[in-house]
C-alpha cells in the first residue's frame, strides 16, 4: 500500500480548505430546494449510500462522522472533505377507490343540477405521485492537535414529497404534499486515548412544507352530527385548501467511538429530537359546480353557517395565519466495522427511530383549531450490513443491503405519506487518481423495494367524512457521486 504525505503545505491547505468551505456554504442555500423520498433520509454521503449505510460513519477517514457520529472523528488525522450529490427519484401509483361520507363512491359534478344525475365525473388514480429531484450533502474534518477534531456538516435529515393529480380520487385526503429540511451542524471530538474517543454538536435545522387537499364542505356539512343538511350528496363543493408552513430550530447530538482491537472499530450515537413550531399561512382555491349558491363553499364559510355544524370553528376565505408542529424524531445508531485484512472490511449498523413521538398533524389559526389529523406512528428499526473490497490502491468496491421499518400503521396512514417497509439494495465504488492519490471520486447506485402501503383510512366529518380503501405501490432508486479529498 501506498504512503501518503501526512502535512500538506501551508498555502494549499488554506486554499483548498477555503474553496470547500463555499462549496458548503453554497450547498446549504441551495439545500432549500432539496427533497427525498422518504419522511426520513439517511445522511450519509455516497460512500455510506454504496455500502446501504452499514459501518455508518466509524469507516477509516469517513468525513461524514462530523454529523452521523462526531467521536469518530478523533482518529482522522488529516483534515478531510467530501462534497456528494444525490438524484433521487421515486415512484408512487394508488390502486383503489375512495367513498364519500354516505358510503357513495366518490364522484365530482360540474353543475348542481347534475347531482344524482347520469353526468357524475368520475375520478382517476391520481398518476405518479412521485418525484425526481436533486439533493446536496456535504462534511469536513478538521483535526486540532493530537486529540481534538472538529467538524462542519451539511445534510438533509427529513423530506417527502407527493404529488396527485387534481382529479385523483382520493382528493379528499391528499393532493400535494412537501416536507423539506437543511440542516448545518458543527462538532467536536476528543480522544481520550488509542481506543476511546467522545463526540458532540449542535445542529441547526430549517424546516419547511406544504400540505394541499381538496375540502369538500357541503359533504362536510353533511357527515357533521346532527347536521340539518345530513343527506346532502358530496361532490359539488370543491375547495383546494393548501398550507405553507416554515421554521428554524436547533438541536443537539453526541457519540462514543471504541477500537477494542486494532481491526474493529464500534460507534454509538445519539441525535435528539428537535421541537419544531412551523408557522405560515393557508390559503384557498375554489372550484365549485355552477349553481351552488348560498350553499357554495364561500357560502359555508360564514361563521353563523359554521356555527350551526362545527360549533367554534372559523375558516376565512381569503385564507389566514397557520401554526402546526412536526418534530424531529430522536435517533440512536449503534455501528461496527471489521477489517479482515488490507483488502475487505465489513460493517453492520443498527438504527432505532422514536417516531412514536409524531402522534398527529394539527393546524390552528388564531389558537382555532382547524383540524387534527391522527397519525401515531410507531418507533422503527434499520438493520443494515455492507462491506468495502480495495481491489488495489485507486480502486475500491462497496456493496451493502437494508431494512428499514416503516413508523407508519394501516388505521391512519393516507396518500400524504404512504409509506411501506424497504428493502435498500447498494452498489458503489471509489477511484482514487494515481496523479493525486489525495483525491478519490465515488459512486453509488442504491434501490428500494418497498412493501405495498395499504390505505384504510376514514376521513374526519370536517373534512367530508370520506373513506378510502386501497393501496400505494412504491419503488426508488438513488443515484449518486462525490469527491473527496483529505488535505
Amino acid at each position: 500500500m501506498k504512503t501518503y504525505s501526512k502535512r500538506p503545505s501551508l498555502f494549499n491547505f488554506t486554499c483548498k480548505r477555503s474553496l470547500l468551505s463555499l462549496a458548503i456554504l453554497g450547498a446549504v442555500i441551495g439545500a432549500q430546494q432539496a427533497e427525498a423520498g422518504a419522511f426520513a433520509v439517511p445522511t450519509y454521503g455516497t460512500p455510506g449510500w454504496g455500502r446501504a449505510f452499514a459501518g455508518g460513519s466509524v469507516w477509516k477517514n469517513d468525513p461524514s462522522a462530523a454529523f452521523n457520529n462526531p467521536a469518530a472523528m478523533a482518529f482522522i488525522e488529516r483534515p478531510i472533505g467530501q462534497v456528494s450529490a444525490i438524484y433521487a427519484d421515486i415512484d408512487m401509483k394508488f390502486k383503489g377507490q375512495a367513498y364519500d361520507y354516505q358510503g357513495n363512491p366518490r364522484v365530482e359534478y360540474d353543475d348542481v343540477n347534475d347531482v344524482n344525475g347520469p353526468n357524475a365525473r368520475a375520478l382517476g388514480d391520481g398518476g405518479n405521485g412521485g418525484f425526481s429531484k436533486w439533493l446536496p450533502t456535504q462534511f469536513l474534518v478538521i483535526p486540532v492537535g493530537d486529540r481534538f477534531a472538529f467538524g462542519l456538516a451539511q445534510v438533509v435529515p427529513m423530506g417527502m414529497r407527493s404529488t396527485w393529480d387534481k382529479n385523483f380520487v382520493g382528493k379528499d385526503f391528499a393532493l400535494d404534499t412537501k416536507i423539506e429540511t437543511a440542516a448545518l451542524a458543527g462538532s467536536l471530538s476528543f480522544k481520550i486515548d488509542d481506543q476511546w474517543a467522545v463526540g458532540g454538536g449542535v445542529v441547526i435545522q430549517r424546516t419547511q412544507g406544504f400540505v394541499g387537499q381538496n375540502v369538500d364542505l357541503l359533504a362536510a356539512a353533511g357527515a357533521a352530527p346532527n347536521s340539518p343538511l345530513n343527506g346532502v350528496p358530496a361532490g359539488a363543493s370543491k375547495a383546494t385548501m393548501r398550507v405553507k408552513v416554515d421554521n428554524i430550530s436547533p438541536g443537539w447530538f453526541a457519540s462514543v467511538a471504541w477500537k477494542p482491537t486494532a481491526r474493529d472499530t464500534l460507534g454509538l450515537a445519539y441525535h435528539a429530537k428537535i421541537k419544531n413550531e412551523l408557522d405560515g399561512d393557508y390559503n384557498w382555491h375554489f372550484n365549485d359546480a355552477t349553481g351552488m349558491a348560498p350553499f357554495d363553499s364561500i357560502g359555508l364559510m360564514n361563521p353563523d353557517a359554521l356555527a350551526l355544524v362545527y360549533p367554534g370553528l372559523v375558516l376565512n376565505p381569503n385564507g389566514d395565519h397557520a401554526e402546526s408542529r412536526m418534530d424531529i424524531p430522536a435517533m440512536a445508531t449503534l455501528d461496527w466495522v471489521h477489517d479482515f485484512n488490507d483488502s475487505f472490511s465489513l460493517g453492520a449498523s443498527v438504527t432505532w427511530t422514536e417516531w412514536s413521538s409524531f402522534e398527529s398533524l394539527k393546524l390552528t389559526s388564531h389558537g382555532n383549531l382547524i383540524v387534527d389529523i391522527p397519525y401515531n406512528y410507531k418507533d422503527t428499526w434499520m438493520y443494515s450490513v455492507g462491506g468495502d473490497y480495495r481491489f488495489n490502491d485507486q480502486l475500491t468496491l462497496r456493496a451493502g443491503v437494508a431494512l428499514d421499518q416503516t413508523p407508519t400503521r394501516n388505521s391512519t396512514r393516507d396518500a400524504r405519506i404512504p409509506d411501506g417497509d424497504r428493502t435498500f439494495v447498494s452498489l458503489g465504488g471509489s477511484y482514487r487518481f494515481a496523479s493525486d492519490p489525495n483525491l478519490s471520486v465515488d459512486v453509488a447506485y442504491s434501490r428500494q423495494f418497498v412493501d405495498e402501503g395499504r390505505l384504510r383510512t376514514q376521513n374526519q366529518d370536517r373534512l367530508g367524512g370520506g373513506r378510502i380503501d386501497g393501496k400505494v405501490e412504491s419503488k426508488g432508486q438513488i443515484f449518486s457521486v462525490s469527491a473527496t479529498y483529505m488535505f
